[in-house]
């Protein structure tokens, strides 16, 4: 395939990209950002003038293993009522040395893919020995995405989910690709996190979500979405009950996460209590240590989180020949 700017939809890069491939691209993006010198990369936001709107642009590139990669869209919270993704957003891929546009691919997916991956990952690396019950906080494109990463690379014993549309309408509110896997509909959030070992938060929550008062001894909490200082899906008396608080980059915990910020203010937690899951995965933290530690991860979303799994998408798909070609 020569000629034109490769154009990756849905399909096309779930065609090219298992699930132990987005898992093992989000290791290697945490691992980068954590590497002084590897990773370059820049973001932006600010609100639209629709309810709850805000427009962002991030971009990374990591030397010698990605091009550069710019992904550009919205998020609307609101659209989960007109039954639409809340994030909408395009992926463009720059060859790394000329800077020529490769590759245009669908960056919702993208988002997705890589979000829910780095969950995956950090439940690899911090939960108890499977199989347990996992507790999922929400019903949408990334809780569904969680459940159908984790069902394939970790074994399950169940999974229980919650939201308020669950709530309302039961299991008819669940994906269709969730029909095959052992999942029960909690009756509340407090009902899912007793009887969890693993919970994850994949909300754009301001309020919190999860208390510390329903976790058992031993519960791992893993947060999707607490990236600004005003989401807060967990609550105070959680973050002081956390033996061990983990992040994709504490820098970036420090300067935007809800709960991190709350915690810290609180004086409930320090700013060198918060390491990054690259210690765990390069073996130089332990990471859990024993059966009734409470652990803490919080996923704030890099730029590299993006690059690293769109460029695997583009160079897979560029050595199968997959894919649509266009010219701009």
């Amino acid at each position: 395939m020569t000629g034109g700017v490769l154009v990756l939809s849905d399909a096309r890069i779930r065609a090219v990209l298992g699930a132990a491939d987005v898992v093992a691209a989000q290791e290697r993006a945490f691992l980068l950002a954590t590497d002084p010198g590897r990773v370059r990369a820049a973001h932006t936001h600010y609100e639209t003038f629709a309810p709850d709107g805000i427009a962002f642009v991030h971009s990374a590139v990591a030397e010698g293993e990605t091009g550069v990669v710019f992904k550009s869209g919205t998020q609307r919270p609101r659209n989960a009522e007109k039954g639409l993704p809340s994030v909408h957003a395009t992926v463009t891929v720059h060859d790394p040395e000329s800077g020529r546009t490769v590759a245009v691919l669908n960056g919702t997916t993208v988002t997705t893919l890589r979000t829910a991956g780095g969950l995956v990952a950090a439940a690899r690396a911090l939960s108890p020995a499977f199989p347990h019950t996992v507790g999922v906080l929400g019903a949408g494109a990334q809780a569904t995405e969680f459940v159908c990463l984790m069902s394939e690379l970790l074994p399950v014993e169940r999974f229980l989910m919650w939201s308020p549309g669950l709530q309302a309408e039961g299991r008819a509110r669940l994906d269709q690709r969730l029909s095959g896997l052992p999942v029960e509909v909690a009756a509340s959030p407090r009902e899912l996190c007793e009887r969890s070992r693993t919970v994850a938060t994949c909300t754009l929550s301001r309020t919190p979500v999860v208390e510390g008062a329903w976790l058992r001894p031993g519960t791992t909490v893993l947060t999707m979405g607490s990236y600004a200082p005003d989401r807060r899906e967990i609550d105070l008396a959680c973050s002081r009950r956390a033996d061990l608080t983990f992040a994709d980059l504490p820098a970036q915990a420090l300067r935007s996460n809800g709960p991190v910020l709350e915690a810290l203010g609180a004086g409930a937690l320090t700013e060198d209590a918060v390491r990054p899951l690259a210690e765990v995965l390069r073996g130089d933290h332990p990471g859990r240590a024993g059966g009734g530690e409470t652990v803490v991860f919080h996923s704030n979303g890099l730029g590299i989180q993006d690059a690293t799994l769109a460029w695997l998408a583009y160079t897979r798909a560029l050595a199968r020949g997959v894919g649509l070609r266009a010219d701009l």
